[in-house]
């Protein structure tokens, strides 16, 4: 495990495009302690909408103001398409936004689902021609490297790079990067190895698709469900050259250590509230009988 601080790794996004919708919003925690939360839907391109979390204390953790505070504040009331309309819609450009690690425990899956997010504060307002821009540059450790097979085990000529970014205090961001143009392919095939160092670029896709499905019964008109999947990649448009963990200074194994604490911290967290929610639900029986 590691004693030390490791380096971040490179992790950046970069986003510009129409605000479609805006939850941002001034709260007060039950401490009284005032922070700004929320998240900003934004349409990159006609294709894809990609949403950024967004959240910052008023003060610092030593009692000094937050200037990340004042910036958010300037985006709540900012207008979206939901609420002016495409027209009146504000257009925003969010730099050096980060991939955050979101993972959650499954109750239904009964383990740990790896998960991200996309998180920024460094927020503007930008002119309604500017140039739409969806982008990320991420360093990390290749962990595997996969063929993706469809339902029926078939091959598909597209693949899962998967890479363990270093962020702040040791956390570590578990991503999944998607590739299928051959010269990535062939490329990455024969260069990357587990365990190597590499820079990654690519855009965010934010892709939805709708299925319908008929439920026919003994008679009258057949009911129709709508559902929405929401697919979310990484893809990869370039790469750097690989570097060994001899000269890198990062080690697959440490790292994959530190996920492994950081997963375990989820289980306890979720089974400490669990028990919270049982022994609540036991004592609101109890009152129930009185």
């Amino acid at each position: 495990m590691a004693k030390e601080n490791l380096k971040e790794m490179m992790n950046r996004v970069n986003l510009q495009g129409t605000l479609v919708n805006n939850s941002v919003e001034m709260k007060v925690d039950k401490n009284g302690k005032r922070y700004i939360s929320g998240q900003l839907e934004i349409m990159v391109d006609k294709e894809y909408i990609v949403p950024v979390s967004a959240f910052t204390y008023e003060f610092k953790q030593n009692g000094e103001k937050n200037p990340m505070f004042e910036r958010l504040s300037k985006v709540v009331d900012l207008p979206s398409a939901r609420t002016a309309g495409m027209s009146g819609a504000a257009h925003i450009s969010v730099t050096s936004a980060r991939f955050e690690d979101n993972s959650f425990f499954s109750d239904r899956d009964n383990r740990v689902v790896s998960n991200w997010r996309i998180g920024g504060s460094l927020i503007r307002t930008v002119a309604e021609d500017a140039a739409p821009i969806n982008s990320f540059e991420v360093q990390g450790v290749v962990s595997s490297i996969k063929e993706v097979v469809d339902r029926e085990g078939n091959n598909t000529d597209t693949y899962d790079l998967k890479l363990l970014n270093v962020a702040y205090g040791n956390r570590i961001n578990e991503l999944t990067f998607r590739f299928d143009d051959p010269a990535a392919i062939k490329y990455i095939n024969d260069n990357y190895n587990v365990g190597d160092t590499v820079t990654v670029c690519g855009q965010v896709v934010y892709e939805q698709h709708q299925r319908t499905v008929e439920k026919e019964y003994g008679f009258g008109e057949a009911a129709v469900q709508t559902y929405v999947n929401t697919v979310r990649l990484l893809r990869i448009t370039a790469g750097t050259p690989p570097v060994d963990p001899d000269e890198s200074g990062y080690q697959l194994k440490e790292l994959q250590q530190l996920l492994a604490a950081q997963q375990e911290d989820i289980v306890e967290k979720h089974n400490a509230r669990a028990q919270v929610t049982t022994a609540n639900n036991k004592n609101s029986g109890l009152d129930l009988l009185f």
